[in-house]
Formats: C-alpha cells, sequence, structure tokens
C-alpha cells in the first residue's frame, strides 16, 4: 500500500486541455497526439495562483488535439493515467472546456477515467456544453460562463476550490454542490 505525506507540500493538481487551450494552434492541430509539460499553460496561468490559496499547485499541463482524442481515446486515457500516476496527482482539473463540444466530451470522459483510477478530479464547461446533460451524473462538473461571459473570474476561483477540496479529501459542501451541474 502506498501511503502520501501529507502537509509536506503543496497538493498536486494537473490540468488537462485540449491543443487550443493549451496554446499549440487551433483546427489545424486538432489531431496533435498527447504530450504535456511541467507547467501551468494556457487558463492554468491565471488558475495556479487560485490553488495556490488553495494549499495546491498545478504540477503539470496535460493536453492533446480533441479530434485526437475522439479517435484515440483508449491510448490517450492510459497515457493520460499514467501522467498522473507518476506525477502523484492529488486531484484533477479537466478543462475549461466553456461551451465547446468536442473539448467538453473530452474533458468529462477523461474526468470519468480518472475517478474509476481512484484520481479524484473535475470536469469544467458551461451549461451549453452537450457534454453536461451526458455526465452530470457520473462526474463533477463545475459550472463556468461560455467564451466571453461574464463570471469566468469567480468560476476560476470556484474550480480551484472544489477541485483542492478533491485534492486534499475534504468532502464538498453544500455551498460547493452550487457550483456543479
Amino acid at each position: 500500500m502506498i501511503y502520501k505525506k501529507r502537509g509536506a507540500a503543496h497538493e498536486k493538481i494537473i490540468l488537462i486541455l485540449n491543443h487550443v487551450t493549451a496554446g499549440m494552434g487551433s483546427d489545424e492541430n486538432a489531431q496533435l497526439p498527447p504530450s504535456g509539460k511541467k507547467a501551468a499553460l494556457g487558463p492554468g496561468r491565471t488558475l495556479n495562483p487560485l490553488f495556490q490559496e488553495q494549499d495546491a499547485q498545478i504540477v503539470a499541463t496535460l493536453y492533446c488535439g480533441d479530434q485526437y482524442y475522439h479517435e484515440h481515446q483508449e491510448e490517450v486515457n492510459k497515457k493520460f493515467v499514467g501522467f498522473a500516476k507518476k506525477f502523484e496527482a492529488d486531484a484533477v482539473l479537466c478543462g475549461p472546456a466553456m461551451h465547446y463540444p468536442n473539448f467538453g466530451e473530452m474533458a468529462a470522459g477523461l474526468t470519468k477515467v480518472f475517478n474509476a483510477q481512484g484520481i479524484p478530479g473535475a470536469a469544467a464547461m458551461s451549461e451549453e456544453n452537450p457534454a453536461v446533460a451526458i455526465y452530470a451524473k457520473d462526474i463533477y462538473i463545475l459550472k463556468m460562463p461560455k467564451k466571453g461571459g461574464i463570471g469566468l473570474n469567480d468560476s476560476y476561483k470556484k474550480m480551484a476550490h472544489v477541485v483542492s477540496q478533491l485534492a486534499h479529501g475534504k468532502p464538498l459542501t453544500e455551498v460547493d454542490q452550487e457550483d456543479l451541474f
């Protein structure tokens, strides 16, 4: 049995993004294979200070093209779970996927896989994302506005809080539950 040392350092968060939000191009890179960096990329740059306020930090960003994910789900699932275990992730945030359907499906699908592997996680997307209706009963999906919507900064704070709670092994409160679909 593996025991984690608690309280020695920040809890480790892995951020999962698609190719666009990771800054790896737009539709021309939708077939980008899985990769990662030991850094907070894209929205992770805004999220990391919010995680640090919760005694957690983004230790790596994993990303791939959302079309690549849809065509190679088993491969991506295996690689991303392997990376998360290698980094000894305490929790995973998949997204923010906003209203983008391909990224929403990827974020929700990966969250379900991480949870099944014993790695707590949540996805983040707007209510317009079709993945909300498909996955909301199976995983935690944090509410956020669609791109350009009002309340993005507030939703980032809630993402950091809820995922940090999961990383620390703390139960979600009723207030936390209000931030979920």
